[in-house]
Parts: structure tokens; C-alpha cells; sequence
């Protein structure tokens, strides 16, 4: 009997490989608490019919290289797409959370003012006569206002 595993499509960037996210529920018995695990398993895509989000069913088979020694069952849950109305692309739920819109598109419809430095304030006027204070301080020895 051969080891299968049932996990999603983490990644799809090699060819005829793709990363597969494997769940697994383990007891920690010192809190006697069942915690969730992860491991990632790399698995061979012959079709490459695979997206990123679908949900596979994985197979141990022979060694096909280093880290692969799974190939692609069956797809059993494809992922949700999209399809942009606008541009016509289909977009997967996980690309869309990381989507980031084209920054020029977006600065195409909006107008900005141009900066503009503001006015070099002008000083304080004082009516303060040093020469004029001084003398008055001299001669009374307080200052005159």
C-alpha cells in the first residue's frame, strides 16, 4: 500500500513540480492537546494541470530526483478563480490576495498640485533702541521705556 496524502497547491513555479501543503492533526501529550501540523511535500506534475490553491491527492512513488518522491493522484478540489472583467485575466484567490495593481495605471486619472515651498516668514519688528536704553541705564541706572 502506498503512502497518500491529501493537502493544496502551495506553489506551481517549477516545471512539472509543484509544492504540496500536507495537514496533520498530532496529540501534544504533555497539555493533552491536539495541535495542527505542516509539512511540504514536492510532487511530480506530469500534465502540469495543477494551480496554485487546488486541493490534490498526492502518491509515494519511486524516487524522481533529490526532494521528489511524489507525483499528483488526482486534483480534487480545483481552486476559485476570477476573471478580471477589465483585462481578461483569471486570477486564483491566493493571487488575488497578493495582487498589487499597476502603479501607472493607477496615476493615470489622478491630478496632483505641484509642490510649492512656502513664504520665508519676515522678522519680528522691534522697537527696541539699544544705544538710547543704554545711556538711560548710565545715567539712572534703570532702563527707561
Amino acid at each position: 500500500m502506498r503512502h497518500n496524502f491529501i493537502g493544496i497547491v502551495i506553489s506551481t513555479a517549477m516545471d512539472k513540480t509543484v509544492r504540496v501543503q500536507v495537514a496533520k492533526r498530532v496529540m501534544v501529550h504533555r497539555f493533552q492537546k491536539e495541535v495542527l501540523r505542516h509539512k511540504v511535500y514536492m510532487a511530480h506534475d506530469e500534465l502540469e494541470n495543477c494551480n496554485s490553491g487546488d486541493v490534490v491527492r498526492i502518491e509515494h512513488c519511486r524516487k524522481l530526483s533529490r526532494h521528489k518522491s511524489f507525483a499528483v493522484a488526482e486534483v480534487i478540489k480545483p481552486a476559485r478563480s476570477w476573471t478580471d472583467p477589465e483585462t481578461g485575466i483569471d486570477m486564483y484567490l491566493r493571487e488575488i490576495r497578493n495582487y498589487k495593481p499597476d502603479a501607472k495605471a493607477a496615476q493615470a486619472d489622478v491630478t496632483t498640485k505641484e509642490f510649492a515651498a512656502p513664504k520665508v516668514p519676515a522678522p519680528p519688528q522691534n522697537d527696541i533702541n539699544l544705544d538710547a536704553d543704554m545711556k538711560t541705564y548710565e545715567q539712572t541706572g534703570t532702563l527707561g521705556q
